[in-house]
């Protein structure tokens, strides 16, 4: 237990690390300038774009530090993915631009203002960003040729996020052969189509926002959807962002969860995504191999590279062995509720 404990401090101290990678920011008078954050870090623009990135950042940053629009977690992203990708920025020609007609709120499309919930031009006017629409307007009309750096992968900008609350839900249903049904129930014929209805002790957890409604009376266990934000998942029809952090209530959450469902798929029957070499009447002592080829695989599938002889030889005996005294069933349980807690899992 100790092992797991300090596995997960881990994750969430190297979560906190990771994702510590941008500040607020202004338009300085010259490059090279300086400003100084709140907690004393200097934050200096290493280019024009950059300065543009880091004062849009106390706007954007909030939705576009992960997910599939990252455009704020760097330099690099912010160029390849925003500044120099035409669907937003028209070199030269602000008026067709849609980053512009976003912050105006009139683009075309689902999501015609950005951010969403207040216009731009409140967000200067309140002082909560200096950069004004005019300026980004003079910025895409005199903006740079593209750099030479973008034609070509730069290593350095490789970095480790946490997983997204939607991801870790995708991801372990996949992972532990678990499935919408093995949480809700389904004797309805038409059940997809009603209010979902969660079986007790399952420890369901689902988006508000998600099919097949976007209302509470569509899941009829309020803490499913309390459980995903403590994940650290955001709620679109509430404003609601993301919690891009890993604190204490997604790692309690987060260790409820791999042990609820790594039972569940334990418990499953014909299900060998945890149990594929082995069943619960297999030991150590009766069947060490198949137990050992069970670990190595469980740890392949959950982690996504194969374990080290020590790595496999701690997570036997600190966890298998131990819990494997009590039953076969605890001990695989374990195991694989380590495995989620590892921060190799918990990151991507």
């Amino acid at each position: 237990m100790n092992t797991l404990r300090s596995t997960l401090m881990g994750a969430a101290l190297a979560a906190v690390v990771l994702l510590a990678v941008s500040c607020d920011g202004k338009i300085w008078d010259a490059p090279g300038d300086s400003a100084e954050d709140p907690g004393g870090d200097s934050c200096a623009a290493v280019s024009k774009n950059d300065e543009i990135r880091l004062a849009l950042a106390p706007a954007c940053q909030g939705c576009h530090l992960t997910g599939n629009k990252p455009f704020f977690a760097s330099l690099t992203a912010f160029e390849s993915g925003l500044v120099y990708n035409e669907k937003y920025v028209k070199r030269g020609d602000p008026g067709n631009s849609m980053l512009i007609q976003l912050l105006n709120g009139v683009a075309p499309g689902s999501y015609p203002q950005m951010p969403p919930g207040q216009p731009y031009n409140e967000l200067v006017s309140s002082g909560r960003v200096t950069l004004t629409i005019a300026q980004v307007e003079d910025w895409i009309r005199n903006l740079p040729a593209t750099p030479a750096q973008l034609e070509a992968p730069v290593a350095e900008e490789f970095s480790v996020r946490r997983l997204t609350a939607e991801e870790m839900i995708i991801s372990l249903m996949d992972q532990l052969g678990l499935t919408l049904e093995d949480f809700v129930r389904t004797t309805e014929p038409n059940w997809r189509d009603m209010p979902y209805v969660a079986n007790g002790g399952k420890f369901f957890i689902w988006p508000g926002d998600w099919a097949p409604g976007i209302s509470g009376e569509y899941v009829s266990d309020s803490r499913s959807v309390e459980r995903f934000e403590a994940l650290g998942g955001g709620n679109s029809l509430l404003y609601r962002k993301r919690d891009v952090s890993f604190g204490p209530s997604a790692a309690q959450t987060l260790v409820q969860m791999s042990q609820a469902w790594c039972a569940r798929a334990v418990d499953k029957k014909n299900n060998p995504a945890v149990l594929r070499y082995v069943t619960l009447a297999d030991t150590s002592k009766s069947n060490p191999d198949a137990v050992q080829k069970n670990l190595r695989s469980l740890s392949l599938r959950m982690l996504g590279q194969p374990p080290s002889d020590a790595e496999a030889q701690a997570l036997y005996e600190q966890v298998y062995l131990p819990l494997e005294a009590q039953n076969t069933r605890l001990a695989w349980i374990g195991v694989c509720a380590a495995l989620i807690r590892h921060p190799m899992w918990i990151t991507y």
